[in-house]
């Protein structure tokens, strides 16, 4: 796809996925294309491919787990354990 003169302005300078080799990136000046070149960043493990490794451990759930997502699994054990608490109180009293 090419980068027409009109929208060409708008993106700004930066680092994008060099399109005919995704390891690296390639250097936008905020109006065409340069010859510089960087390594891409290496991407974080995602949650699947830790549990896919052979012996998968707590450090490696934790790297892999964002802290979004830690606090989404907390509250909802929070949620499960306070619905626990408040069924056995109940049945307690009845």
């Amino acid at each position: 796809m090419a980068i027409t003169a009109d929208i060409a302005h708008r993106i700004p300078a930066g680092w994008y996925p060099d399109r005919d080799d995704r390891s690296r990136r390639r250097w936008w000046d905020g109006t065409e294309w340069t010859d510089y070149y960087s390594a891409a960043p290496v991407r974080a493990l995602t949650l699947v491919e830790t549990l896919k490794s052979d012996e998968p451990t707590l450090h490696s759930l934790r790297a892999a787990l964002s802290f979004r997502d830690r606090v989404a699994g907390f509250t909802v054990v929070g949620i499960l354990v306070a619905n626990l608490v408040a069924v056995a109180f109940l049945t307690h009293l009845v």
